[in-house]
């Protein structure tokens, strides 16, 4: 395999300087090429790397590969890569329509993408994935209402997400990364619980101001209860245990019924908010 790609390159090679500007146009030198005869996944001929590519895609593994990816990635998690020689999927139905898709398309990407979010699995998924760091991170950042453009402290956030377990645009392996439960131990649920908490836990953010707002037009008073379901529902419809909302309500009675209209108010929202963002269930997409 590695014989059909000889030729290939960039217009000049990584400077030594960490942050020099280099070129990374593809560059074809036919003179390093080896134009000998090669032997790929049972086909032999004069190949190039187009030719392996063509080779590779028509493959049913890598068909049911970009399948279990995709499923992954948008519906629920998957078993780790590593794994999927010996555990099938987890929804067979829909990886068989995403491969059916993909050879029917020509191997279109974009044909299986809308395949996949038309379908029932897709549509009928909810909280089945757990947050990996860059999307926890930047999804806080966007429903605080903060960091709209760059600005200093910047740095900072990539060293949450690295704390996290994902630091962004360097993975482990060419793999990627481990996603699922194995995103989660006891060092970065910590980690990730206290940096949501410290965002939503401020009423300065334009985000947390716009959900008190909210609640403070449902009216004047608000019952513990009311409480709990306006900040899960203005927190994204979050759907959690009974024990959790119990656990929840019963932390809001402590204060009783809440008169909207108080300076102490938003605080009481901030304080619940935190305590959501704490429990499992917000730890899922």
């Amino acid at each position: 395999c590695a014989r059909a790609f000889t030729g290939w390159t960039i217009a000049n090679g990584i400077p030594g300087q960490p942050y020099g500007r280099y070129s990374s146009q593809f560059v074809y030198n036919p003179d390093d090429h080896d134009d000998g005869e090669k032997t790929f996944l049972g086909h032999t001929g004069n190949f190039n790397g187009e030719d392996i590519i063509d080779i590779i895609v028509k493959e049913p593994a890598t068909a049911r590969f970009i399948s279990r990816h995709m499923y992954n990635y948008f519906v629920a998690d998957e078993a780790q890569v590593p794994s999927w020689m010996d555990t099938p999927p987890r929804d067979p139905d829909t990886i068989k329509m995403l491969e059916d898709e993909y050879f029917r398309s020509n191997y279109n990407i974009r044909s299986m993408l809308r395949v996949l979010f038309n379908s029932d699995a897709f549509k009928n998924a909810r909280f089945a994935r757990i947050k990996g760091p860059i999307e926890t991170v930047i999804g806080t950042l966007r429903l605080v209402g903060d960091w709209s453009a760059p600005k200093p402290g910047f740095e900072a956030i990539f060293e949450e997400m690295k704390h996290m377990g994902q630091e962004i645009l360097n993975p482990p392996s060419v793999e990627g990364w481990h996603t699922g439960k194995e995103w989660i131990d006891g060092g970065t649920l910590l980690r990730r619980i206290n940096f949501i908490a410290d965002y939503v836990g401020d009423v300065s953010y334009p985000g947390i101001q716009d959900i008190v707002q909210k609640l403070v037009a449902e009216g004047p008073t608000m019952t513990p209860e009311g409480l709990v379901e306006g900040c899960l529902r203005l927190l994204g419809h979050y759907e959690v245990a009974d024990e959790t909302r119990q656990n929840l309500v019963e932390h809001a009675q402590k204060s009783g019924d809440l008169s909207t209209d108080t300076r102490e108010f938003p605080k009481h929202v901030a304080t619940m908010l935190q305590l959501i963002v704490a429990t499992k269930e917000y730890l899922y997409a």
